[in-house]
């Protein structure tokens, strides 16, 4: 998709993210953030500002000609320290911008996403997370763009395989993830499922099947 550019995320970004990331909460996960709108995108921002701004760690924005950012993703690789998604403070920080039960709620649904998780065995696969198209640019490829962009910088950084792990209940983006060449290599348990939310872990090879592109601003391993 040619009007979009993909570059790795920037300080000035962190408004533009918690927004585009509370979209993808209540996409996914209904409910599991609430109270003000904008109390909640203050605690997503204070998650990726935290630690140094840990959570812009090889995260990357899809930008419109204009600049306007309208898509985002995220990898984690091999190595380096994940993203905390409710690092020290985020308790404090949510009770003051959300409320108690708003609070309460968003430590359940953490838990409860940390309850018979996925954790990737091989070392040359990156991981990606957190993709996230605008509601207003959904259905006109921007997806599509942002994940074959982030494809080329893993390819670039030295890692020929992709994983990701989508919600079970995500259809939209497991049609999405098929067409691009995923293939399901893992399914929670069932009995997670009593207490978490059914997922799949898909997979694809990034040998070859991408242009030998320059992706600028990710380090080699």
């Amino acid at each position: 998709m040619s009007r979009v550019t993909v570059r790795p995320a920037q300080a000035d970004d962190l408004s533009s993210i918690a927004h585009l990331l509370r979209q993808l909460y209540a996409a996914e996960l209904p409910g599991a953030l609430s109270g003000p709108v904008a109390g909640q995108e203050n605690v997503l921002r204070f998650t990726l500002d935290a630690k140094n701004q840990r959570g812009l760690q090889r995260r990357y924005v899809a930008c419109l000609a204009d600049g306007q950012i309208v898509a985002t993703a995220a990898m984690e690789v091999p190595g380096e320290v994940p993203y905390e998604r409710a690092p020290d403070g985020t308790i404090g920080m949510a009770l003051k911008e959300m409320g108690y039960g708003p609070t309460l709620r968003l430590l359940l649904t953490v838990a409860r996403s940390m309850v018979g998780g996925y954790r990737p065995p091989l070392s040359n696969a990156a991981f990606l997370h957190s993709v996230v198209v605008d509601d207003s640019q959904r259905g006109q490829g921007v997806g599509r763009a942002l994940v074959h962009a982030m494809e080329a910088y893993a390819l670039a950084a030295g890692y020929s395989s992709m994983l990701l792990q989508v919600l079970a209940t995500n259809q939209p983006a497991q049609r999405l993830y098929a067409q691009l060449g995923y293939q399901q290599i893992w399914q929670s348990p069932p009995w997670s499922r009593l207490v978490s939310w059914p997922s799949y872990v898909l997979q694809k090879s990034l040998t070859g099947e991408l242009p030998k592109a320059k992706a600028p601003g990710l380090p080699s391993r």
